[in-house]
């Protein structure tokens, strides 16, 4: 079951008040799987009042957020669980969003204890965890030949999530935080690689999805995309940062890292950070200082302070940049180029390889420089994008030509994907 809420992404225009111009992290080293199976709670008021609560033995209930509000956008499923007696009862829920409240209907069933319980719902949800949720109301208790209307609740823990859309919320360094991420079509639970991307300036989450279709591109492909939603306009201890308050972004980063981990199973040892613009500002900044990513991919914003970089390590990096570019200038790629290869012990050689034309009318071409003095387990790559601007590759373009043109001979999630996914700590 996945959540069809809308995908958004954008390119970068308060980026141009920028262009035209170490920390010891400890590694998580394992994790715990996900429980098996979700849990439900029902309870019905009254005399004789009535209450159960179990696993589901069977089924599950998928608890699906909207990637845009962050809000739980759909609740639903159905399962069994021990019901009284050693029998088995059942549980179904069909509630959606519709305009302002979740709506739908809750049905249960406990034939052991002669129970069944409905409720039409209509607003009253609430989300008092993680991954949980819970409603109160009056519905519709039969039990022992009589039916009578009485206070109900429901109280669902998405112990294990499903594929589609979730949200995470939690509060860090007094600022509340949020996140959204896709699990993929077959996601069951086990390990998975994670990629986290960084959006621009002004840029949310859910913005920076419908422009470049990220969440999209791995739903298919069996990773977890996360994205992350900076405080105020942008990342702060990069350019175009919020300049205040200090929010900890990268205390924030460290923490979503361990809820990717703990709550969602993603694999300690496969996680990898991408960014756009002010966003690829801070994916070079994480480069520098959290050594929980296995590998990095900045878009059209490389690493701007050299000298303040102590990786500590060797470092898989993959740069994006158009040479065409007017927001994050193309002279900016250099010095960060220069900087990761003297830093993973590449040597001077590079090697230029020119891509095939494939979208001629998008008047833009790719050459790939690699070098392969680099180690085997540490490669620095640049795809130069010859009259690229400031556009996610093979994306939608933020106000049309604008910013400049965009590329179609590469995708930029699959060559991201493609480079970061050959790498583990």
């Amino acid at each position: 079951m996945r959540s069809r809420a809308p995908r958004f992404r954008c390119g970068l225009v308060a980026a141009l008040l920028v262009g035209s111009a170490s920390s010891a992290v400890s590694t998580r080293t394992a994790h715990a799987a996900p429980p098996v199976r979700d849990r439900v709670v029902v309870t019905a008021d009254g005399s004789p009042a009535y209450s159960l609560t179990g696993g589901l033995s069977s089924g599950g209930v998928a608890v699906l957020d909207n990637v845009v509000t962050y809000e739980t956008d759909r609740i639903e499923g159905t399962g069994t669980l021990p019901g009284s007696d050693g029998g088995t009862a059942s549980v179904s829920f069909e509630i959606a969003k519709d305009f302002f409240s979740l709506k739908g209907r809750f049905t249960f069933e406990d034939p052991g204890a002669g129970v069944e319980i409905s409720a039409d719902i209509d607003g009253g949800v609430t989300v008092p965890g993680a991954g949980t949720v819970r409603w109160e109301g009056t519905g519709t208790v039969r039990r022992g030949g009589g039916s009578s209307e009485r206070r109900v609740t429901f109280t669902i823990e998405d112990r294990r999530p499903d594929p589609g859309d979730h949200a995470v919320r939690f509060t860090h360094a007094g600022q509340r935080r949020n996140a959204i991420l896709r699990l993929p079509d077959d996601y069951d639970g086990t390990p998975r690689p994670a990629l986290f991307h960084f959006p621009g300036l002004f840029e949310t989450p859910g913005i920076a999805e419908w422009y470049g279709r990220m969440a999209d591109y791995a739903q298919t492909r069996g990773f977890i995309m996360v994205t992350p939603e900076h405080h105020g306009i942008g990342w702060q201890g990069v350019l175009g940062g919020t300049p205040g308050p200090d929010v900890d972004d990268p205390g924030f980063v460290r923490r979503l890292q361990d809820v990717l981990v703990d709550r969602f199973n993603a694999d300690p040892k496969r996680l990898y950070a991408s960014g756009m613009s002010n966003g690829g500002f801070f994916t070079s900044k994480m480069a520098c200082e959290n050594d929980r990513f296995a590998a990095y991919a900045p878009v059209a914003g490389q690493l701007n302070d050299p000298v303040a970089c102590d990786p500590g390590r060797r470092v898989p990096i993959v740069l994006v940049h158009g040479d065409g570019d007017f927001v994050v200038p193309y002279g900016t790629v250099r010095p960060a180029l220069d900087f990761w290869t003297r830093n993973n012990g590449c040597g001077t050689k590079s090697v230029a390889t020119n891509l095939p034309d494939i979208a001629p009318d998008d008047n833009t071409t790719v050459v790939r420089h690699d070098h392969p003095g680099c180690p085997a387990d540490a490669p620095v790559t640049l795809y130069e994008i010859k009259g690229g601007g400031h556009n996610w590759p093979g994306g939608t373009p933020f106000l049309g030509p604008f910013l400049g043109g965009t590329t179609y001979d590469i995708d930029a999630n699959a060559v991201i994907w493609e480079f970061v996914s050959r790498h583990h700590l």
